[in-house]
């Protein structure tokens, strides 16, 4: 049974500081911006004094090139969002375990997630974690489906109401 992924963020939470959101995704690429999708959202939600606390990052396909302002920043906790293939339904919403990014088998990008969550953690020393949406289509020019639309609204608004002032 799949971790229940609002329970492990609110655990996550507890004693962070300052947390990184970082979506990944190709916008291009239907359900694949997700990540990006969910920054975007959470951007438009986010008040100034947010500044302080929340670092929102669009890192699309290359987010290793953007891993000079998250050191800057100085995070406790990193919430990479992600479209993320699990054999799930479309739209599901799920904490991608270890196991799987060490498998490189969730990702669609250019980086392993793999090599990114351990650079967070023992380059910066931040804790990592991937939220994953399960995508149906990733096809060139294809829009996002409703699903993970939903889905990412979703997680846009949990992320909003756990961690915005």
């Amino acid at each position: 049974m799949e971790e229940d992924w609002r329970a492990r963020l609110a655990e996550e939470f507890r004693g962070a500081r300052k947390i990184v959101v970082l979506g990944i995704g190709n916008p291009d690429k239907g359900d694949d911006g997700a990540g990006p999708l969910c920054v975007v959202l959470l951007k438009k939600k986010a008040a100034a004094g947010a500044a302080e606390r929340l670092l929102l990052i669009d890192g699309r396909e290359v987010p290793e090139s953007l891993t000079g302002p998250i050191r800057r920043f100085g995070p406790d906790l990193t919430v990479i969002v992600d479209a993320a293939v699990g054999g799930q339904a479309p739209g599901t919403i799920f904490v991608v375990g270890r196991d799987r990014i060490s498998d490189n088998e969730v990702s669609t990008h250019r980086i392993s997630l793999l090599y990114l969550v351990r650079y967070l953690e023992e380059s910066i020393g931040s804790r990592a974690l991937v939220l994953g949406i399960e995508p149906s289509v990733m096809g060139e020019g294809a829009p996002m489906t409703p699903a993970v639309r939903r889905a990412v609204e979703t997680v846009t608004e949990y992320l909003s109401a756990a961690i915005l002032p």
